[in-house]
């Protein structure tokens, strides 16, 4: 159909509509958290630092960890892609990640609607519904609440690996891998799986030829990639003899090849794992179970239809539910997102699968997918849900937790690029340096920026202490108050010391 009929038209009036929607609706999530000081150092305050030396020509190193160690940036994920981000950095500054974020996802949703034009037979209303789908499903309103992390952007690559795999596009598919495979090293162990699922899936889509000169060895090319670097670039980069990301898996083995010998000789307690708990405290129950009924409701009852569907998520599933961080297993904060791609492209697979299939399954999907969505926002078993952070029809989404205008005023008493610490939500608003540390880590900074809040008080567990270490602060000799408010206090180091 020409793109000048007014029935086309009309369809990219309707999509246009659709993403200007739902792109004010993620502004309102990301940009008014960040406003508010609801973001924090881990992971934004981290990013943005590293964006800003990037950006005037310096390697960008990691200061901001609790520990007080520093690291190079690609240190904790190896994320060279955020190279690409700089020319981003001079139009939004500390709102940069946020913004490529959001746009990632619109990305992304496009992508999906493409996917479902090409398997439906460019029926618009089918790829409208699977595009809202994605668009409404749970995991990307975590996400969006919760700062920005380069797993959300790779994530979105995924449905335009699907689509440029069934168009045969080589080329763009090529690049469209290498540019996911640079969002996080953990990418590189999942394209293998998602490939693996593609080809399975879709058989007639690609030959025995291509198999062989295209998709076995992108296939191997990501594997050597991803433990080259898993397992050698990294934990040079840390300086110690393992990667520090396995410190989550710890309860299986202390290197990669004894975790994976664990999984594979004791094939019915790693399956186990995969739906209790294993911290031994009940506060913890139910965390998976919640998850996986929040997953099958929103199209994942598709993927059981379509296993191969399941194949791509192997890796997924593994890496959130064998760890013995609790946040990984839940619908909380990014860790959800990689399953959204997947579960609109089985839904749209499956429903495809038959020739002149009413859209009524469809509907009913985005029903329940909606559904579920709105009770998570509601209320939901996994901890460390903020629900201020995201309900944007509450009025109390809105509502600052400290006077913005005194704290951004405070703010701009420090000099740009000097060494500083500050508490966790103020970091990445003053990341405009190559030292920051995370407080109470303070070494050499020559100013402290600390909001008066027990909400700021991580990483401390003591709130009381946190605020009485500030007080002690104010107290030294060796400080200087450059200006208090009944929510800040900026300090500066005395040069008579």
């Amino acid at each position: 159909m020409p793109l000048t009929t007014p029935d086309a038209l009309k369809q990219r009036k309707q999509l246009l509509l659709v993403m200007l929607v739902f792109f004010i609706i993620y502004g309102l999530i990301s940009f008014v958290n960040h406003y508010n000081f609801r973001t924090a150092a881990l992971d934004l305050g981290m990013f943005n630092q590293a964006l800003y030396a990037y950006s005037h020509g310096h390697s960008a190193l990691y200061t901001l960890d609790p520990g007080g160690e520093t690291f190079p940036f690609l240190s904790t994920h190896f994320s060279p892609i955020t190279l690409l981000y700089i020319p981003v950095y001079y139009l939004a500054g500390s709102y940069s990640f946020l913004l490529i974020q959001i746009i990632s996802v619109l990305s992304g949703a496009y992508g999906i609607y493409k996917v479902a034009l090409h398997l439906s037979g460019s029926r618009h209303k089918v790829a409208m519904l699977i595009l809202l789908q994605f668009l409404i499903t749970w995991g990307i309103f975590s996400a969006l609440a919760f700062d920005f992390h380069n797993n959300v952007v790779g994530a979105m690559f995924v449905p335009w690996i699907i689509y440029y795999f069934l168009q045969g596009k080589t080329a763009r598919l090529l690049l469209v891998s290498i540019l996911f495979l640079m969002t996080q090293e953990t990418m590189a162990l999942w394209y293998p799986f998602i490939t693996t699922g593609l080809l399975l899936n879709f058989r007639s889509s690609w030959t025995r030829s291509q198999l062989i000169r295209i998709y076995i060895p992108m296939i191997l090319g990501s594997i050597i990639y991803a433990l080259f670097i898993i397992l050698y670039v990294m934990p040079s980069l840390q300086g110690h003899e393992h990667n520090l990301q396995f410190s989550r898996y710890t309860h299986l083995g202390s290197t990669a090849a004894e975790i994976l010998r664990n999984l594979l000789t004791h094939p019915v307690q790693s399956i186990k794992l995969l739906f209790t708990n294993p911290l031994g405290d009940p506060l913890y129950d139910n965390i998976k179970t919640e998850f996986y009924i929040a997953l099958l409701l929103s199209g994942g009852v598709f993927i059981l239809l379509r296993p191969a569907f399941l194949i791509m998520l192997i890796p997924v599933i593994a890496q959130k539910m064998l760890s013995n961080n609790f946040a990984f297993w839940g619908t909380n904060l990014q860790y959800s997102i990689e399953y959204i791609p997947v579960l609109c492209a089985a839904t749209i697979s499956f429903f495809s699968s038959k020739k002149d299939r009413k859209p009524t399954i469809l509907y009913l999907s985005l029903v329940l997918t909606a559904g579920t969505t709105v009770k998570l926002l509601d209320s939901r078993i996994s901890k460390w849900y903020f629900p201020d952070l995201v309900r944007i029809y509450q009025p109390a989404h809105y509502r600052p937790y400290v006077n913005n205008q005194e704290v951004y005023q405070a703010l701009s008493l420090i000099p740009a690029d000097v060494p500083a610490s500050s508490s966790t939500s103020l970091a990445p608003h003053i990341a405009n340096r190559l030292k920051l540390y995370h407080f109470p880590v303070v070494n050499d900074a020559a100013y402290m920026a600390l909001l008066k809040h027990e909400h700021d008080a991580w990483p401390m567990k003591d709130a009381s202490a946190y605020l009485e270490l500030i007080e002690t602060f104010k107290k030294d000799h060796g400080w200087i108050i450059v200006r208090e408010t009944k929510d800040i206090v900026i300090l500066k180091r005395s040069t008579s010391q």
